[in-house]
C-alpha cells in the first residue's frame, strides 16, 4: 500500500489517497479516500495506521496521481465532472468488491453512482431505488464509503431537505461544511 495526499484549491480539508501500485499493469488501485482538516491528522493516521510514505514513485505512477489530483481539482472548480467515469478515463482501478460485498451494497453502489452532479437523493428515494425499505441500512453503506466524492455520497439528504451527516460524521462541523461545500460546488444550497 502506498499513500498520497494534497491539499485541494478550492475547499479546506486535505485529500488523503491509499492505494496500491499495481508495477505490471502499471496502474493504481484506489483503496480509501480520506478528508482530513490538517496534515498532522494525516500524519497521525499514517502513523497509527502503520503506513509508509512512499518517497520513490516510478514516473507512470506519479503521472497517474497527477492526473488524479488534477481531475479532483477540476471537479472542485467546475462541479460537473463525474469523477466515476473520470477514474475509468485514467485507468485507475476501484477497489469496489472489497469494500461492498453484500449484494444490497453493491445495489446502494450502482443506485448511488448513477446519481449525476448537481442532483440530490435521500436515503429513502435511494431505497426505493433498489427495492428495499432498509433506510438506515443504506446509511450504514454509505458510512463505510471508502471512496467519497468518487461515489458521491455527499448528493444523499435527509428527507426533510436538511444536509445530514457526511462520512459518517453527524456532529464534526467541518465534515458537514464540506459537504455544504461539495453541493455548492455541484450548484446546490441546502439550508440547514
Amino acid at each position: 500500500m502506498a499513500v498520497f495526499y494534497f491539499k485541494p484549491k478550492i475547499i479546506d480539508p486535505f485529500i488523503f489517497v491509499l492505494y496500491e501500485y499495481q508495477q505490471g499493469e502499471q496502474k493504481i488501485e484506489l483503496k480509501e479516500i480520506t478528508f482530513f482538516e490538517s496534515k498532522t491528522d494525516i500524519l497521525k493516521y499514517i502513523k497509527e495506521s502503520d503506513l509508509k510514505i512512499s518517497i520513490e514513485k516510478s514516473d507512470k505512477e506519479q503521472s497517474i496521481l497527477i492526473q488524479l489530483q488534477n481531475s479532483i481539482n477540476d471537479y472542485l472548480t467546475d462541479g460537473k465532472i463525474e469523477l466515476f467515469e473520470k477514474m475509468k478515463d485514467l485507468d485507475i482501478l476501484l477497489d469496489l468488491k472489497n469494500n461492498f460485498k453484500s449484494d444490497f451494497s453493491e445495489k446502494v453502489l450502482h443506485a448511488l453512482i448513477n446519481i449525476k452532479p448537481g442532483e440530490l437523493t435521500t436515503y429513502s428515494d435511494l431505497a426505493k431505488k433498489i427495492n428495499s425499505k432498509a433506510y438506515r441500512a443504506i446509511g450504514g453503506v454509505l458510512k463505510n464509503n471508502p471512496l467519497p466524492l468518487i461515489i458521491p455520497c455527499h448528493r444523499v439528504i435527509k428527507k426533510d431537505g436538511k444536509i445530514g451527516g457526511f462520512m459518517g460524521k453527524m456532529n464534526n462541523e467541518w465534515q458537514t461544511q464540506l459537504k455544504r461545500s461539495l453541493l455548492e460546488i455541484e450548484g446546490n444550497v441546502i439550508s440547514d
